[in-house]
């Protein structure tokens, strides 16, 4: 049995275990290197111990002087203990997101720490390090893991030897995760020298990231000791895989380990994938143990869109129902279909319905129209029209209307006309459970029989007045604050034949339970409801009460968008026309007023042609021939990712698209620049044509359909057309070159100039 001088002589000789239940390709060996195994628990006791040493034996640690370091954790524990053994005096700096359990560890082990600002990272405790250094370099010996040879000294002696020695030399790629960047280096140092051929693998997080202790080298300090010409490729990981990664891995594989050794091994499973045949060595540089206080490995967090519901006045996150997510609204008044309140609703759920779609679920949209209330009658009456027909009309209407401004052709808009057996067995029910009266031909809900009544709205009904919105001598109610489910027929309904023969006598149903039946008939189970703020009350507590009393039916979130209005300074503009109006109604949280005027119509105008231009250039630039199998820019990768990512936190934020835009117009910008400079490869401008189309998915709003041809589906005959048209513009022969265009136009394709040159678009 070894018996050893002291802890240190245990560090390093870490064991390497086989990954299997996550391996994707069984011809492909993945091995972790397990640095947890290390006395202080990661990676950085191999550092630690080596720049301790190296500053002792150069005689730069002298009695009375106190070493120094900035660390997000590890590293300082290392150094910790390492003191601790050797007797020295310790001073560690580190930002104050670092997890608990690392502050209480490198305390245990007797250092003063330090915290500094989190929102500076690790970058903000080096900036405090190196000052202290500066300004009292009697003091302090700053060890400086970011610049000290030792720290590559100690991977290349140590950790890359062991690589090699435990693989019998086999291994074809190693995968570590960038930090201080002092192991990729010192492994690639040793094993280069032993097998060339061995490919170094950095995975990087992306810019924003929240791994603990990695560095995305464009936003931090890139440490002095990093030489980028000794990886050989790099990877990226978004932070949820690589958590999820983590989770996994204890799971399948019993291994409890931290944020960055999750990144690694998330590389490595995606590689896995990529070859034929190898052995993968990830290293894992420290245990789980560290993140417990972190979200890490608390309960997953709920998944899908978190919606704030107004009956439970919290956030919630509807689950589908069997048939998907049922999402509904009450459409415009008939006689008012350019409603743009009621459009803003649309667009919201047809948003809402296309991202579940693209997420991989089913969603349907259900518009439920009011056909028999006072103005739609009044409005069919005007026009010498049926109800029927009116109705009709109205429908068509409504369907171009929503065509045109490219929501979904799933949207179902339902006239209430065709529910009315529906309404009639609401009434029926609700009268036999008590909760509704008949009183001369009319009938009304009993709000006292529903216990929870008001409470959505936070109305206390003792306080409510009454008669404000009615004429109560036209009602006969128990209670005034009772709401009418079914009206008796007035003289105008009689002679006109707009009435049902029921149980009750002749009349309609009501504005709120024809919409009730509406929705019954189309959603077996509804997700969402989506109405005004102005339906917040009575309209919004009488369906919960139909609902409730009447079928035990009820949404899972119950939402409410503010107003639209016109700016006090000025009359109403002219609407922009589809897509450019769909953008303008998605621009604002839905919790905030949106509001019309031409200066903000025409800024989404400007915004749409942004993207569309961008679209275009994409399309050219993608129909290129590659120039070679170069790798991506990381601009690029990291541009795409913030793309997805905003969309992603947008619409599971409670539908916050208006966060959304500044990423989607960020993206443009930066690509835009990349193919002005003709940096982005056709293969990387495929990509992101590709994102972009993804997108559009979920906006509707880009009309990708009218994306400019590539030239290689350029018919010849129009091709011909198009190099004549250049030589009479180049001859300034503009009547020639109109004339062509028109020429053009007549075999079905417009053409549009662009900044290289025309552009062909399918007419």
């Amino acid at each position: 049995m070894m018996i050893h001088d002291n802890i240190l002589r245990a560090v390093g000789r870490t064991p390497m275990v086989a990954i299997n239940r996550l391996n994707p390709n069984p011809n492909v060996k993945i091995l972790a290197k397990i640095e947890f195994f290390n006395p202080g628990g990661s990676i950085k006791d191999r550092v630690a111990l080596a720049m301790v040493e190296a500053a002792v034996a150069s005689g730069e640690m002298q009695p009375g002087k106190v070493i120094l370091e900035a660390t997000s954790g590890n590293t300082g524990i290392g150094l910790a203990m390492v003191c601790a053994v050797k007797g020295l005096p310790i001073t560690l700096l580190m930002p104050e997101t670092a997890s608990i359990e690392r502050r209480r560890i490198m305390a245990a082990f007797g250092a003063d720490i330090r915290l500094t600002p989190g929102h500076l990272a690790t970058d903000g405790a080096i900036e405090e390090a190196y000052r202290l250094a500066r300004e009292e370099p009697d003091k302090y010996v700053l060890v400086d893991q970011y610049n000290n040879p030792a720290s590559i000294e100690a991977h290349y002696q140590g950790t890359g030897q062991e690589m090699w020695d435990q693989t019998g030399g086999e291994l074809t790629h190693v995968i570590v995760s960038l930090g201080t960047t002092g192991t990729i280096m010192g492994c690639a140092k040793r094993l280069k020298e032993l097998n060339p051929d061995i490919s170094i693998v950095a995975m990087e997080p992306y810019m924003g990231h929240k791994i603990q202790g990695l560095k995305n080298m464009q936003e931090s300090y890139p440490p002095g000791i990093y030489d980028k010409s000794a990886v050989d490729r790099f990877m990226h990981i978004e932070d949820e895989e690589a958590f999820e990664t983590v989770r996994r891995l204890a799971r399948e594989e019993g291994l409890f380990v931290g944020m960055s050794s999750g990144a690694s091994m998330a590389a490595a499973l995606r590689l896995a994938q990529e070859l034929d045949s190898g052995t993968i060595v990830a290293l894992l540089p420290d245990s789980g143990e560290r993140y417990l206080s972190t979200p890490l490995f608390e309960p997953p967090p709920k998944e899908g869109v978190g919606l704030f519901d107004l009956a439970a006045h919290d956030t919630t996150f509807p689950a589908p129902g069997p048939e998907g997510f049922g999402l509904f609204t009450m459409g415009p008044a008939l006689d008012n279909l350019d409603d743009l309140e009621f459009w803003r609703r649309l667009a919201l759920l047809d948003v809402l319905a296309r991202y579940m779609r693209f997420k991989g679920g089913q969603a349907k949209v259900v518009v439920g129209l009011a056909d028999m209330d006072d103005r739609a009658l009044e409005a069919a009456r005007n026009q010498n029209l049926s109800r029927e027909e009116f109705s009709r009309q109205a429908v068509a209407t409504l369907t171009e209307m929503a065509k045109a401004r490219n929501m979904d052709s799933s949207v179902v808009f339902h006239p209430a006309g065709q529910s009315m057996d529906t309404a009639q067995d609401l009434i029926r029910s609700l009268m036999a459970r008590g909760a509704a009266y008949e009183k001369l031909r009319s009938v009304y809900f009993d709000v006292l029989r529903f216990s929870d009544y008001g409470s959505m709205s936070r109305m206390d009904l003792s306080k409510l007045a009454t008669g404000k919105t009615v004429d109560l001598a036209d009602y006969v109610k128990d209670n005034p604050k009772d709401f009418t489910l079914f009206k008796r027929a007035s003289l105008k309904d009689l002679k006109a034949g707009d009435f049902l023969a029921t149980d009750w006598g002749n009349g309609r149903p009501s504005w709120f339970l024809q919409l009730a039946a509406t929705a019954l008939d189309k959603l077996p189970e509804m997700t969402v409801f989506l109405a005004g703020q102005a339906h917040l009350f009575p309209h919004m507590e009488n369906f919960r009460a139909i609902w409730s009393l009447g079928r035990k039916y009820a949404p899972k979130a119950w939402l409410a968008t503010h107003p639209t209005a016109a700016s006090q300074d000025s009359d109403q503009p002219a609407l922009p026309e589809g897509a450019a109006l769909r953008m303008w109604l998605l621009s604002t949280s839905y919790h905030k007023p949106l509001t019309i005027s031409e200066d903000s119509f025409t800024m989404w105008g400007k915004n749409l042609a942004k993207v569309r231009g961008l679209a275009a250039g994409l399309t050219e630039a993608a129909s290129q021939k590659d120039r070679g199998s170069g790798s991506p820019l990381p601009e690029t990768e990291q541009a795409l990712v913030n793309l997805r990512c905003g969309l992603r936190r947008a619409m599971e934020e409670d539908l916050s698209l208006h966060r959304f835009w500044p990423a989607l117009f960020k993206f443009c910008r930066d690509i835009q620049q990349l193919l002005a400079e003709s940096l982005l490869s056709p293969s990387e401008a495929r990509t992101c044509l590709e994102a972009l189309t993804q997108i559009d998915q979920v906006l509707g709003a880009l009309d990708m359909d009218d994306l400019p041809l590539p030239e290689s589906e350029w018919p010849p005959a129009v091709k011909d057309l198009l190099a004549e048209r250049a030589k009479a513009r180049a001859a300034k022969d503009f009547s020639r070159a109109d004339a062509l265009r028109d020429e053009i136009a007549s075999t079905g394709y417009r053409v549009e100039d662009g900044p290289k040159g025309p552009r062909l678009h399918k007419m």
